[in-house]
């Protein structure tokens, strides 16, 4: 309601202000109009007759005008009260004590003098000593796992056959144990993951990984024959043969199993 009263107030002050304007205005047309009529009518007492009224009319206006400025000077300070007295009221009260603190004994004596233990009354700083006290001791947190058993639970989960679960897994290892000696691995068996819920893409991002890695790894070998599959996956053809064809020129010496494997990718692949 209060703030409603000072919209009127300020749109009401805004009227006032273009009143003003409006009058203004008025008597420079009207002593344009004088000016206009003087030289249509070169008579000197019709002259005389209009410059009266002129002069009658300017005074008239500028009494309106300075009643028009004071009412609207008593309408700035009005809202300018108000807007103050609506900031005095916003600010917050201060806080009242509870009753259970106000109304709070002092602790009972006679029974610490007889033997027992004296009550404390419920809502003093005793009494939230004595609640923490019998307060239940937080659980100890759980010992921070190795990169060893990290890398045990995701296999354990690919081998389960949650190849989601395992790539989650796997990346949460590589995350954490980036320098561990188990990354390659972890690697290579993220690709398989991956592979296995045909995300090709992802999983050849794994296998190039290692199949560029600088020393070569012992584990290039495999990378390279399973990055020709996922590209044969991807309906990347050329681009598998051409890994394929690779294979043979790094790995003249690679097993007899894997050599035969990358063979019959090739010929599938149309290579």
């Amino acid at each position: 309601m209060l703030m409603q009263m000072v919209f009127f107030l300020g749109l009401c002050a805004m009227k006032f202000r273009f009143a003003v304007r409006m009058m203004i205005v008025s008597v420079f047309v009207a002593g344009g109009l004088s000016a206009s009529l003087a030289q249509e009518d070169n008579t000197e007492a019709d002259n005389t007759v209009r410059i009266i009224k002129l002069e009658t009319v300017i005074r008239q206006l500028s009494g309106q005008i300075e009643e028009l400025q004071f009412a609207n000077r008593k309408l700035e300070d009005q809202i300018k009260q108000m807007q103050t007295g609506t900031a005095g009221q916003a600010s917050p009260a201060p806080a009242k004590a509870t009753a259970s603190e106000s109304n709070a004994g002092p602790i009972d004596l006679m029974a610490a003098a007889k033997g027992g233990t004296p009550a404390v009354p419920a809502g003093t700083l005793a009494a939230q000593a004595a609640n923490a006290k019998t307060a239940p001791a937080p659980a100890e947190p759980a010992a921070p796992k190795d990169a060893k058993s990290d890398f045990a639970a995701a296999k354990s989960l690919f081998r389960s056959g949650d190849f989601a679960g395992s790539a989650n897994a796997l990346r949460q290892f590589l995350q954490t144990w980036p320098k561990d000696p188990s990354v390659t691995d972890a690697t290579l068996l993220l690709g398989d993951a991956e592979y296995r819920q045909k995300r090709y893409p992802e999983a050849a991002q794994n296998y190039l990984k290692i199949a560029q890695a600088t020393p070569v790894s012992p584990s290039a070998p495999v990378a390279f024959a399973k990055l020709g599959d996922a590209l044969v996956s991807m309906g990347q053809k050329p681009q598998a043969c051409a890994t394929f064809a690779e294979f043979g020129k790094r790995f003249s010496d690679a097993e007899a199993s894997l050599k035969a494997r990358v063979e019959k990718a090739k010929t599938g692949a149309g290579c």
